[in-house]
């Protein structure tokens, strides 16, 4: 399972829970800034990140690379 898979089934399963739309959101913040961090610490480790798939830019090939 993917991050992004991971995180939309996590996601699902707190919107068909009990918790309030506050807790959701401060849920929400603290999976986009610990990816962010993530991001950042890979960058300084100096590990090329190379996706499979398709741009989701127009006008840029079809594979990233």
């Amino acid at each position: 399972m993917t991050y992004i898979q991971q995180f939309e089934a996590e996601l699902l399963k707190k919107l068909d829970g009990a918790e309030d739309t506050a807790t959701i959101a401060r849920w929400i913040s603290e999976k986009v800034l610990e990816s962010y961090r993530n991001g950042i610490t890979a960058g300084q480790k100096g590990a090329q990140v190379i996706r499979k798939g398709k741009s989701r830019r127009r006008g840029f090939p079809s594979q990233a690379e």
